[in-house]
């Protein structure tokens, strides 16, 4: 019976491994920053399943759900190991303020414009919404097992705000000159408002390298708030979906909050808030998660039906583009006073 299993489950894990190795080594090989990791595993994933370039597809899809589910909320709980939460204060109270509140915001914005205004799906508004308010590709992956999201969620928005994001390393230094924005200012508008590290780092990059240093602060500052984000949305997520769970025992009612990967993250974040776990290892162990994240792209990619994507595509651009826009405005009429 184990071995049927084995079979089964094996082709698909295989080819998410060998994709997922083939990625990471051309990326790592050619120093690629235009696009991605996960972007290149989701997208390699939805041209198999859509084009067809595979017979029998089929047999890999045991394997594929397996890690698209699994091996992504293990990826979850090794992000921990490299959040260290002394440094949400570190920056100062008034940035810190600020990006709360852009947070707080773009959340709410893309509440009432994706899910109330435009009728996206409730989970996909609220990838769409954490993604660009946090950290990109790696939050949306994040929260996605969180928030019971499937693959077509997952895929638009990923795919959809790489893109947009993408268009921000060009697009937004010409706003430096156009609202008279210092190298300071800039960096802050940079790092509220694009959507994945790398590119806050190229959009920041391109005026300066204060600009760069800055921006790079507050998306980290953004990326550590994940943490909290994530443990407020498993609390909403299952409240709606289960009130009227009779919880007679403490631990069991906590436990169906957290699940085993946000209660194994919560628990590494705290170990290398207090430098049990180091800054290197830390790092080690989040170069391992992004990595596994990228098999789980893979997976996520196959099982995703382009017409569905192609569907809801213009309401996710325009819920996007709301919390660029604000991020933006948010980023530029506050960074005269958090410094």
């Amino acid at each position: 019976m184990n071995l049927k299993i084995l079979v089964e489950y094996l082709p698909g894990l295989l080819f998410c491994l060998i994709t997922g190795v083939i990625i990471n080594y051309i990326f790592n090989s050619f120093e690629i920053k235009v696009i991605d990791t996960l972007v290149s595993g989701l997208v390699i994933g939805i041209i198999i399943k859509n084009l067809k370039f595979i017979p029998k597809l089929s047999h890999l899809d045991k394997g594929a759900k397996f890690t698209g589910k699994y091996i992504l909320e293990f990826s979850v709980m090794l992000m921990g190991a490299s959040i260290f939460l002394p440094d949400l204060v570190e920056n100062g109270l008034n940035l810190f303020f600020m990006i709360i509140v852009g947070i707080t915001g773009s959340m709410i914005i893309s509440y009432l414009v994706g899910y109330k205004f435009l009728n996206l799906d409730k989970k996909l508004a609220t990838l769409v919404g954490v993604g660009n308010s946090i950290c990109g590709n790696s939050a949306v992956a994040v929260v996605a097992p969180v928030i019971g999201a499937t693959s077509t969620q997952i895929g638009a928005a990923i795919g959809i705000s790489a893109i947009l994001g993408a268009s921000q390393i060009i697009l937004l230094p010409l706003l430096a000159p156009a609202l008279g924005l210092g190298d300071y200012e800039y960096g802050i508008v940079a790092g509220m408002s694009v959507y994945a590290v790398a590119q806050v780092v190229a959009a920041s990059s391109i005026v300066s390298p204060m600009s760069a240093n800055v921006a790079t602060v507050v998306k980290l500052t953004r990326v550590i708030l994940l943490a909290p984000l994530v443990v407020i949305l498993r609390f909403f997520y299952k409240t709606n979906n289960s009130k009227d769970d009779k919880k007679t025992n403490i631990l069991k009612s906590i436990l169906k909050f957290l699940p085993w990967f946000i209660v194994g993250f919560i628990i590494l974040s705290v170990l290398r808030s207090t430098e049990t776990i180091s800054a290197s290892v830390g790092q080690d162990i989040r170069s391992i998660a992004k990595f596994l994240f990228i098999l789980s792209m893979i997976a996520i990619g196959i099982s995703v039906d382009l017409k569905e994507l192609i569907k809801v595509g213009p309401k996710v651009v325009i819920t996007i583009l709301s919390i660029i826009f604000f991020m933006i405005a948010l980023g530029t009429i506050s960074s005269n006073f958090v410094y």
